[in-house]
């Protein structure tokens, strides 16, 4: 009958809290039941490890399993992917603590442990979670170290400043592996397919969209300049450009319409036209920087215009509506060097089929709009004037700049314009562009952000999600396409200050968000959030954008090439720089011992292999005794080898030359490989285990 493993004491506690730890960052956003059911496991087993409780038998165990299979079915639709598969990994920890059997299951308690704590970065990989799972590590280490550890030797602090030192140790190795060992994929690069995982600027914008983004205090992006940053009223930082009006959306054109004009390009095809007259063109005011995106789950970027990569990174491509593109959905922090050209614009020409995208109007609806267009328009002498009158109507008439504008029906551009006169910037950019299209003057609405803020402690600029924004291009003969914010004819200050300022001064807010962002305004508050702020861009600048592009300047730089023999030989001497000197204070440290010690510590050790260990106090003829009792086939060498000690330390021969070959020949003779004698014993006679219930 296999009886159950008891965890020392000095253990058990590192091991729960260290479960428990390492699951909390997939709980604390985890489904409810993941939630519940946790703790109650954790509670059953500190109960059963005080016998209060028996631990579940077979039947009770499947259960509890196939609970948890379907829990995280019912969660996520599926049991497959990185959420669903972290739930599920999850709940089987749990589960694991209350079949803690054997000793090797506890073990396995701990290994889990390690991985539920890597899966973490899965989910985020700030600075503070970087330092969390490090002190979790720690902790499942003190478990590990206790439960190798005979009950009543050492105690649980001691084996926790044992793992402390072990990852000290480890410290210098992992730097030198990151840094040197080829770069793969990280773990937080594997496609997330949860809904929350796409954040920001989606691929269509409608009455309230953008918005809604103002209520997110979340950063979008950092940007650091290496000469001459833009003024606040023109950081336009394009991302999407929407061609297609259905009469309510602004989306992106349907994949005929862009592929007629040789839309897409990335640096391994060759170049189309419109891009060599772009490259041609950049001369003027230049804007060069880096940016650092957030994961967005969506393959667009975001660039002042007209944006130019250095074509390092081969996965990032251009448009013809002159914006930046990523092969594949971003699921990493990404980082991209920019070097942007705005007067490079006027080098695009206007091709039929993209002029007649971007005329394109439903056949129907919005008739007053329609109808002001057309007034307007004969009145200007030009597309340039009537440009601007319209404008003056949006500045002159009595519209109001607003996050809470009132609900508009199917004639959404009519209720706006001639009705309510209450909107956000999607609303302003969708009228205006309508009124541009009726008119025959060609517009698109243009989806990104606009402002940013400086950190001055790292002089870099930040993009939160509430400065989201839409505004317009239109094409004018011979400027080409020109960028208009309507926005700024009704809310100039929105476009100069930021949007906080903008509803400030009409009285309005951004709710608990909009208070959160007055409270930095505080001395104080603002200086702890750009220091915290700029912890997290120098985590992500040095550590987390790290790639193989970096490791190969860095090789470069260092070895003067990248060939196979050059890092074999860095590795080497790196890890010898690292090995040597801690080999080295191992050896000073490491006990002195006289022969008889030593000959002592033989015997010990391989006393030890067998199951068994000395226990505190205990003296060497104790020892042997118990010994022969729980190892009977090596019973005779035990006992002559515990009397040739006794001879050699008590004895007054004991420096005797014959009483130490004696010693010798007995303490050879006990470890020894004898036929018919078991050289391990499975098990530990500390663990009460049965041979049987080990293998």
């Amino acid at each position: 009958m296999t009886r159950v493993y008891q965890v020392p004491h000095q253990a058990f506690g590192w091991l729960v809290g260290g479960t428990l730890l390492a699951s909390l960052p997939h709980l604390w956003s985890g489904p409810v039941w993941l939630q519940l059911s946790l703790p109650l496991l954790l509670g059953w087993r500190v109960l059963a490890h005080r016998g209060r409780l028996s631990l579940p038998g077979r039947n009770v165990r499947v259960l509890l399993l196939l609970g948890a299979v379907l829990g995280t079915f019912y969660s996520h639709g599926t049991i497959l992917g990185p959420e669903a598969g972290t739930c599920l990994l999850v709940a089987a920890f749990g589960l694991k603590m209350l079949e803690t059997f054997r000793f090797r299951d506890a073990r396995v308690v701990v290994v889990l442990g390690y991985f539920v704590l890597a899966t973490a970065f899965l989910f985020g990989q700030g600075p503070l979670l970087s330092l969390y799972v490090i002190a979790v590590m720690m902790m499942l280490t003190a478990a590990l170290i206790g439960l190798h550890h005979p009950r009543g030797v050492g105690n649980a602090w001691r084996h926790l400043r044992l793992a402390a030192v072990m990852m000290f140790q480890a410290l210098p190795l992992m730097v030198v592996l990151f840094v040197l060992v080829p770069r793969i994929e990280p773990l937080w690069s594997l496609q997330m397919d949860e809904p929350d995982a796409r954040t920001g600027m989606s691929d269509s914008v409608s009455p309230g969209d953008i918005g809604r983004l103002s209520e997110s205090d979340e950063v979008a992006f950092r940007v650091s300049f290496e000469q001459g940053v833009p003024e606040y009223r023109e950081r336009y930082w394009r991302g999407l450009v929407l061609s297609r009006f259905d009469g309510r959306t602004w989306s992106r054109a349907d994949n005929a319409a862009v592929d007629a004009i040789d839309y897409d390009w990335f640096p391994r095809e060759p170049e189309p036209p419109w891009l060599h007259r772009l490259r041609e063109a950049r001369q003027g005011e230049e804007y060069s920087y880096q940016v650092i995106l957030e994961r967005t789950g969506r393959p667009w970027l975001f660039a002042l215009s007209v944006p130019f990569t250095d074509g390092e990174n081969r996965n990032i491509g251009m448009t013809r509506d002159m914006r930046l593109t990523h092969q594949g959905d971003v699921n990493q922090r990404l980082a991209y060097n920019v070097r942007s050209y705005p007067r490079a614009a006027r080098a695009m020409d206007l091709d039929e089929r993209e002029r007649e995208l971007n005329l394109r109007l439903p056949g129907d609806g919005n008739p007053q709009a329609r109808e002001r267009a057309r007034a307007l328009r004969a009145q200007a002498e030009s597309d340039h004037a009537f440009a601007e009158a319209v404008l003056r109507w949006f500045n002159e008439e009595e519209f109001h700049y607003t996050l809470s504008p009132s609900r508009l029906g199917d004639e959404h551009i009519d209720e706006f314009l001639f009705s309510t006169r209450r909107g956000f910037c999607e609303h302003y950019a969708s009228a205006y562009a309508f009124l541009m299209r009726a008119a025959g003057i060609p517009a698109r609405l243009v989806g990104g952000y606009q402002g940013g803020e400086m950190n001055p402690l790292g002089n870099y600029m930040r993009i939160h999600q509430y400065d989201a924004h839409a505004w317009v291009e239109i094409w004018l003969e011979p400027a080409g396409w020109v960028r208009v914010d309507p926005t700024a004819a009704v809310a100039p200050e929105r476009i100069e200050f930021g949007l906080e300022r903008a509803l400030d001064e009409r009285g309005e807010g951004r709710g608990a968000a909009g208070v959160f962002s007055r409270w930095r305004e505080n001395p104080v508050l603002r200086g702890l959030g750009d220091f915290t702020d700029y912890v997290q861009f120098a985590w992500q600048n040095w550590i987390l954008a790290y790639d193989r592009r970096d490791q190969l300047a860095l090789f470069e730089q260092w070895f003067g090439g990248t060939s196979p023999w050059r890092v074999a030989v860095a590795l080497g001497i790196m890890l010898g720089i690292i090995v040597l000197p801690l080999a080295l204070w191992i050896l000073v440290r490491r006990p002195r011992y006289g022969p008889l010690q030593r000959e002592y510590h033989r015997v010990v050790r391989w006393l030890a292999r067998r199951g068994v260990r000395p226990r505190s106090g205990e003296t060497p003829r104790a020892l042997i005794g118990r010994a022969a009792v729980e190892l009977p086939a090596s019973a005779e060498p035990l006992r002559a080898w515990g009397s040739a000690f006794e001879s050699v330390a008590y004895g007054a021969d004991g420096g005797n030359e014959q009483a130490w070959r004696e010693l010798r020949r007995a303490g050879r003779a006990l470890r020894s490989p004898i036929p018919g004698r078991s050289r391990s014993r499975p098990g530990d006679g500390e663990q009460a285990h049965s041979a049987d219930s080990e293998r």
